[in-house]
């Protein structure tokens, strides 16, 4: 089941380069986050 992330007091400047770079790439900024943490995990065994 997906889960909604609420991120208090993000960067501005952060979440605006992020923005652009999702643009660039032509996905979405969730697409992007989710692709960045799952590169992030990739080796984490819990």
């Amino acid at each position: 089941m997906a889960k909604t992330i609420i991120i208090k007091n993000f960067p501005e400047d952060l979440h605006r380069k992020a923005k652009a770079k999702a643009a660039l790439e032509g996905i979405t900024l969730k697409a992007l986050i989710i692709r960045l943490l799952e590169t992030y995990l990739k080796e984490f065994k819990p």
